[in-house]
């Protein structure tokens, strides 16, 4: 059973239809997490830390695999929670924005609702994928690419290729992002989480706040890849305690 820890928010009864879905699309990030999972097990000691060195053929497709099932998940939220506040966009502006939709940081700064994430970005100076608390124009660049990434990996298999804006997915001074890492993959999933989060919030009526429990999806963090205090106590998210490294 992957080692996973989980923050419960118990809120109210729903009243609108479209929060039925709300827990099936979470899903996505419960699939991600345990894709983490397996890659860390990849050699069979069950250690706490990551394995370190090369990644056996059989595990190289599955950061890839996470990437697009985290994206999947928070698009789904994402563009609920648009519908519900009638945030909307696309060739003829009926079209909920999703999690990589032009506009979509604007359109929820302009609902009174500034969107913020945490995630994974290529390194600079060192190997080691630094944690970002990303907003406004970072933000919104980061999503863009996450979209193109997400759509070159559904059509080609490998994110080679993908025409990249921002600095948040490329390395080493190229344009490019040769193949999808765990890092970046596993910063996806946690700010695609904050997003959803913070829309789904912000959708519902102070009578009646999101259905059910929202429930965090956070993969075991360890060493030099864990989020640091600052970030994992934000005052915009619930999380009031950190897993021990």
């Amino acid at each position: 059973m992957p080692i996973r820890r989980v923050l419960l928010l118990v809120l109210s009864e729903p009243r609108h239809p479209e929060q039925a879905d709300v827990s099936m699309a979470r899903t996505g990030f419960h699939l991600a997490c345990d894709l983490i999972w397996v890659h860390g097990q990849r050699d069979g000691t069950g250690a706490k830390h990551r394995p370190r060195g090369h990644v056996p053929e059989p595990y190289t497709s599955l950061p890839a695999a996470v990437f697009m099932l985290a994206y999947a998940a928070g698009e789904s939220l994402v563009m609920q929670a648009s519908s519900h506040m009638g945030i909307r966009g696309g060739v003829n502006g009926n079209t909920p924005l999703g999690l990589g939709s032009r506009g979509l940081v604007s359109a929820w700064a302009a609902a009174g609702t500034p969107l913020l994430a945490r995630a994974r970005v290529t390194p600079r100076r060192t190997r080691i994928h630094p944690w970002r608390l990303l907003e406004g124009a970072d933000l919104d660049d980061y999503l863009a690419d996450a979209r193109s990434l997400r759509n070159r990996l559904a059509h080609t298999g490998t994110t080679d290729g993908a025409v990249l804006r921002s600095p948040f997915f490329v390395m080493d001074g190229r344009s490019a992002l040769p193949q999808m890492t765990l890092m970046l993959a596993e910063g996806l999933l946690q700010a695609a989480q904050d997003i959803a989060y913070l829309t789904l919030k912000a959708a519902a009526p102070a009578a009646s706040p999101v259905t059910g429990s929202w429930e965090w999806v956070l993969p075991q963090q360890s060493g030099t890849g864990a989020m640091s205090a600052r970030l994992w106590r934000h005052a915009a998210f619930p999380l009031d305690e950190q897993p021990d490294g």
